[in-house]
């Protein structure tokens, strides 16, 4: 069974924990962040949770967002092929006011519940934007075959280094947001079951 209960809504006076309220905060909107590695699906659910009518962001498509940087933070242009070299000393990163920003707008656009989909180098340091974290799980054999996938819109898995470092990264990726009390979701569902447990996280599987 998925144990994680929504967040009772804040007041506007009290604080997130942990960390200190962002400028935007005003206790208005319910940030859910939906993470994973590289082919768990975010993006599908992104697009599935907004056939259903609620607010959800996939984050890899905001290009104001989303950069690769370099070890200084400076936004850089990725080569076609990436070698291991190139990925090693660089990052996928977001950028914190575009954040704020994408939260704002939610807000400000009446949303009671903002998904966010999407995942990011720097997005524990993040970490006090969210509500609740929520990790799409999937196991090396299944991020393999879905980075392979011609029809993946995303070309990371097929160029270069990437896929070797994807899968590199995989089991430590996993652990880290696990301990960080992200929820984890079975991924390798078909996606409407995926869909089903972020948003009934009291369903039991199977």
């Amino acid at each position: 069974m998925i144990t994680w209960t929504p967040p009772r809504r804040r007041g506007r006076g009290q604080r997130r924990s942990p960390g200190r309220r962002p400028a935007w905060y005003t206790g208005s909107v319910l940030v859910l962040l939906v993470t994973g590695v590289s082919g768990a699906g975010k993006s599908a659910v992104a697009r599935r949770l907004g056939e259903w009518g609620h607010r959800a962001v996939s984050l890899d498509g905001d290009s104001r967002l989303c950069s690769w940087t370099d070890r200084d933070g400076r936004r850089v242009t990725r080569p076609a092929e990436p070698d291991a070299a190139w990925l090693a000393a660089h990052r996928w990163t977001w950028d914190p006011a575009r954040l704020d920003e994408i939260i704002a707008e939610a807000r400000e656009g009446g949303a009671q519940t903002l998904w966010l989909c999407g995942q990011a180098a720097n997005a524990l340091d993040l970490a006090d934007r969210f509500d609740a974290c929520f990790l799409l799980d999937i196991d090396q054999q299944t991020m393999r075959h879905r980075l392979g996938a011609a029809q993946r819109g995303n070309d990371f898995g097929r160029v270069g280094d990437t896929l070797r470092t994807a899968l590199s990264t995989h089991t430590a990726f996993l652990a880290t947001w696990r301990r960080h009390g992200a929820v984890t979701i079975d991924a390798t569902q078909p996606l409407d079951r995926v869909g089903e447990h972020l948003l009934l996280p009291r369903r039991r599987r199977g």
